[in-house]
């Protein structure tokens, strides 16, 4: 009779902590999601400048996780736009800064819990044990109501410029951030393009890619948004910028122009966030904000500086 009732604790642990076990692995699994995201948002926020911050990311990953409830010792490592390891995360400031090619953060967490039934099996618990990993990306494909020439003015463009050669490539210039520009408007810069047409508004019932030819739009009212950036101020709606007040938008900044009197496209290579207003009817102006996040769209590669991105789980 003893030994009957206890293969019937047995099996009633077996049931029990089995599903408590399997639920723990699911929430330790939600929690490492989220720490790699954590770890990955702070590692954004210092991402250009991160020298005797270094600390920030380890600090995020472990703050996520306490607050999930995983109470064993997590593993942080930093990794490059491809996945490979870079090493731990520095648990304090050491001043040296991070890796330069550092593009997210991969977390490994545990968790272990006291078992009930089943200690009548001779088992005192489980434990529980995920990983993820997320990753800042460029902005790579999406689409936007209006579209800016990057240029400086003496190439059709905008003083200051909001792009920079650097090489056979570009980059964002730092001193852009901050300034207003005419992006929308019966004459503004289309990057050479000769078109007397364009006003700054982009054909946006496709989505496109960056680098890559825009179409313009010739009509007089900027389109829907798609793309929200992940800030309060947010445009979700054209309600939100046609207004004295605006809101926060993704921008395709461009670097040249074709077409004719009609007809206008910019090629794009990056995309910038914008806080837009209205400043007369049918025309609107924005401030250069620099880096913000997206929270959808298509990524790749690792961002440069003042660029919108993503930041996403990879695996």
């Amino acid at each position: 009779m003893a030994i009957s009732l206890l293969a019937l604790l047995g099996l009633t642990g077996l049931v029990l902590d089995g599903g408590r076990a399997y639920a723990d692995h699911r929430a330790v699994q939600n929690a490492a999601d989220a720490a790699a995201l954590a770890g990955t948002g702070a590692l954004n926020q210092i991402l250009f400048d991160n020298v005797g911050q270094e600390g920030a990311v380890h600090d995020a990953v472990v703050a996520s996780l306490a607050a999930n409830n995983v109470n064993g010792t997590p593993d942080c490592r930093l990794v490059d736009e491809a996945g490979n390891d870079l090493g731990a995360c520095p648990s304090t400031n050491t001043g040296t800064g991070l890796p330069a090619t550092a593009a997210g953060v991969s977390v490994t967490a545990r968790d272990s819990q006291n078992g009930s039934f089943i200690k009548a099996l001779g088992i005192s618990g489980f434990s529980a044990r995920a990983a993820a990993t997320a990753q800042i990306e460029a902005l790579r494909s999406g689409s936007s109501p209006f579209m800016i020439c990057g240029l400086d003015a003496a190439h059709h463009g905008f003083n200051p410029p909001l792009l920079l050669a650097s090489g056979s490539s570009w980059v964002i210039n730092p001193a852009a951030v901050g300034q207003t520009y005419g992006l929308h408007g019966p004459q503004v810069p289309d990057c050479g393009a000769g078109s007397n047409s364009f006003k700054g508004l982009a054909d946006d019932t496709a989505t496109v890619s960056v680098p890559g030819w825009w179409p313009g739009d010739t009509g007089v009212h900027a389109g829907p948004v798609r793309n929200v950036v992940a800030r309060s101020d947010a445009c979700t709606t054209t309600d939100g910028f046609d207004n004295w007040t605006g809101c926060t938008i993704v921008v395709p900044i461009c670097v040249d122009g074709r077409g004719n009197g009609t007809s206008t496209d910019l090629y794009c290579i990056r995309f910038g966030i914008f806080r837009v207003s209205q400043s007369h009817q049918n025309a609107h102006e924005a401030v250069f904000l620099g880096a913000a996040v997206v929270r959808d769209g298509q990524g790749g590669h690792r961002p440069v500086a003042n660029e919108a991105r993503l930041i996403k789980l990879s695996q």
